[in-house]
């Protein structure tokens, strides 16, 4: 059985614990009865059942079944955001963006683990929901745009800076695209690598090869020629 964990803030209040409780209730069920069964049939009034709340207690924490579902990812870039906000940039002034913000999305990610220990099977439960329904994928898609506008609003352009919204908007589009690509790599993995550190081994892999991606010429490919099953783009956080 899936478990979603948050440690445990021994100053937080009573209430505040039960709203926990209550909203990691809800990802549970969702997660499970969707691992269980097709998420088509799946209704929230099922899942407002299996965590023994009500209807208007689910609506109070998530827009939809597919948001209660994705919250372990979720959390992981509102983390992501959070820190860009309330932290020093890693790095100089020198310091590639795209790799000090590589660094921040580690540490969100080590964040999401030591809260709950539970959290790698979560998300890869999470991550298998997307690439097999499209509603998860159109759900992630729409997030994804919420998070860029966020993170854009809190990297402004400093004064006299050479960076521009779009060159920012751009570098963060590509961010979010290694951490997919790393995610799809992640998720068939079993053993030592399919933990955490192995997820963010893997980012670093992808956000390190993106500049000679972008350097690849026509000579690099065949077109007309023999190709393999069409991949799925990738979707969003």
């Amino acid at each position: 059985m899936l478990r979603y964990e948050v440690a445990d803030d021994v100053a937080a209040g009573l209430r505040e614990r039960k709203k926990r409780a209550t909203r990691r209730a809800l990802v549970v069920a969702a997660l499970e009865s969707f691992t269980r069964e097709e998420p088509d049939h799946v209704t929230i009034d099922d899942l407002c059942a299996q965590a023994d709340v009500s209807k208007r207690t689910f609506f109070r924490y998530f827009s939809s079944k597919q948001d209660a579902a994705m919250t372990p990812l979720k959390d992981m870039w509102r983390a992501f955001a959070r820190r860009l906000a309330e932290e020093p940039m890693p790095g100089d002034a020198d310091t590639p963006l795209l790799l000090s913000l590589s660094d921040v999305l580690a540490a969100a990610i080590r964040e999401q683990e030591r809260a709950d220990g539970e959290w790698t099977r979560f998300t890869r439960a999470a991550l298998l929901l997307d690439r097999t329904h499209s509603s998860f994928a159109a759900h992630n898609l729409q997030f994804c745009d919420h998070t860029v506008a966020e993170v854009l609003a809190i990297l402004s352009p400093a004064p006299g800076a050479t960076a521009d919204e779009e060159r920012l908007v751009l570098l963060l589009d590509m961010l979010v695209v290694a951490s997919r690509s790393a995610q799809r790599a992640w998720l068939p993995r079993t053993g030592p690598t399919a933990d955490a550190d192995g997820l963010i081994d893997l980012v670093r892999q992808r956000v390190s090869i993106l500049p000679d991606s972008l350097r690849l010429t026509t000579s690099s490919v065949r077109p007309g020629s023999a190709r393999r099953a069409p991949v799925r783009r990738d979707a969003p956080p």
